[in-house]
């Protein structure tokens, strides 16, 4: 808590006038957080139009950039899943913005396979999705030199690409170990 307050300037009375404590505080910071991925997801899937392809690209490709894809977030995020296992308001909110995430991710999955004539396990799809990019995600904040976030996108992008019958692109990791 005095980390906090000495990098936001404030002191520990004025936060502890707002917040109950430092869960308080951590639950608050994800639920801005999750906020602004869903104003820039919606943003993304706006600006690319209805079709379901284009929308699970764009969700893809704002995961994996600033402001959501930063090292001051990564401290938030890891901070909220290393404690929402024990805490049920903290669970509560996670399940709910995770399984919307999820259903999201699984209806344009489904909408995009159906669209292309291919028979998918929706849900099983958005399961994956969903799984690969946390893990691409946690992967980098524990080192961000084992890949760029672009090239953790690109691995994205392809898989979205394959599971739906479309060719990918080939990218190339030249220069990275």
């Amino acid at each position: 808590m005095q980390t906090i307050c000495d990098e936001a300037g404030l002191s520990r009375g004025l936060i502890g006038h707002y917040f109950k404590g430092k869960d308080d505080l951590l639950l608050e910071a994800f639920r801005y957080l999750v906020q602004q991925l869903r104003q820039e997801a919606r943003r993304a899937m706006n600006a690319v139009g209805t079709d379901p392809l284009k929308r699970l690209l764009a969700i893809i490709d704002i995961t994996f950039q600033k402001p959501i894809m930063g090292r001051d977030e990564a401290a938030v995020w890891l901070a909220f899943w290393g404690v929402v296992y024990w805490q049920p308001e903290l669970c509560k909110v996670h399940l709910k913005v995770w399984r919307a995430y999820r259903r999201l991710v699984s209806d344009l999955l489904e909408s995009a396979a159906r669209e292309r004539g291919i028979a998918l396990d929706a849900r099983m799809a958005g399961w994956a999705f969903s799984q690969m990019i946390d893990g691409l995600w946690m992967g980098w904040v524990m080192d961000e030199t084992a890949y760029t976030p672009e090239e953790a996108k690109n691995v994205m992008r392809e898989w979205v690409l394959n599971t739906l019958g479309e060719a990918a692109p080939r990218q190339s990791s030249a220069g990275r170990p």
